[in-house]
């Protein structure tokens, strides 16, 4: 996990990681999912904005373009998915935040899942589909 957290810092800089680490820390632990999940998905679109033109194939960096260019692996649970997922729970764990959520009915769920969900379909306004 700690390589993610390392790739990312890389991938955004120290200065941003240090801020969006104290951003989640004040916000999160009491936080709604469905709201963490679209910062969480802000900041990996602001991560993306950052890559170089090229990434290594295994690397986070190419996870986060395949999973920008390809949504619907978000939804198949790929290597890409489980790369990012694995980064959100490392953010979620040093910001003290509960990634791993139980809903009012017993259903098991993840601040993960649901944040690559809102990152893979950033650009998705069904409104827009008539």
């Amino acid at each position: 996990m700690n390589k993610l957290i390392d790739e990312f810092k890389e991938i955004i800089g120290e200065q941003h990681f240090l801020s969006f680490l104290f951003f989640l820390k004040e916000i999160g632990p009491d936080a709604r999912t469905h709201r963490l999940c679209v910062v969480i998905a802000s900041i990996l679109r602001f991560a993306v904005k950052r890559l170089p033109a090229h990434c290594e194939d295994g690397t986070l960096s190419q996870a986060l373009i395949t999973l920008n260019e390809e949504p619907y692996l978000a939804q198949e649970q790929s290597d890409e998915f489980e790369m990012v997922f694995g980064l959100i729970d490392g953010l979620c764990s040093e910001a003290g935040i509960l990634n791993g959520r139980e809903s009012a009915r017993g259903e098991n769920y993840s601040i993960a899942e649901n944040a690559i969900l809102e990152y893979a379909a950033w650009y998705n306004m069904p409104w827009e589909d008539y």
